[in-house]
C-alpha cells in the first residue's frame, strides 16, 4: 500500500479516525470525516462481550492500533527497501 493508497483511503494525511459502536454492537472504525463506511469493524461474540464487559471498547481501540502499526511497519520497511541486482564481487 502506498501513501497514496493511504491518503485515498483516509482522506487526508491528518485523517481524524474515531471508533464508535454501531447498532447492532459491533465496533467500527472510520474516518470522522467521510460518510464511507468503516474502514474496520470487530465484532465480539456475546460470551467475549461479558467477559471483556466495559474494557471492549479499550480491546477493540488495542487490535487497532496494532492493526495501524503493523500497516506502517510494512510500509517503512519498503520504502527502506534497496533493491541491488548487481552480481557481488565476493562470495562469502
Amino acid at each position: 500500500m502506498s501513501i497514496e493508497q493511504l491518503k485515498e483511503l483516509f482522506g487526508t494525511q491528518e485523517a481524524i479516525l474515531e471508533l464508535v459502536q454501531l447498532e447492532g454492537g459491533e465496533l467500527a472504525l472510520r474516518n470522522a470525516d467521510s460518510e464511507n463506511s468503516p474502514l474496520v469493524t470487530i465484532q465480539f461474540n456475546d460470551e467475549i462481550k461479558a467477559l471483556l464487559g466495559d474494557q471492549m471498547p479499550v480491546i477493540a481501540q488495542h487490535m487497532i492500533q496494532a492493526a495501524l502499526f503493523a500497516l506502517l511497519e510494512k510500509q517503512s520497511n519498503e520504502w527502506h527497501a534497496e533493491v541491488v541486482d548487481e552480481k557481488p564481487q565476493y562470495f562469502s
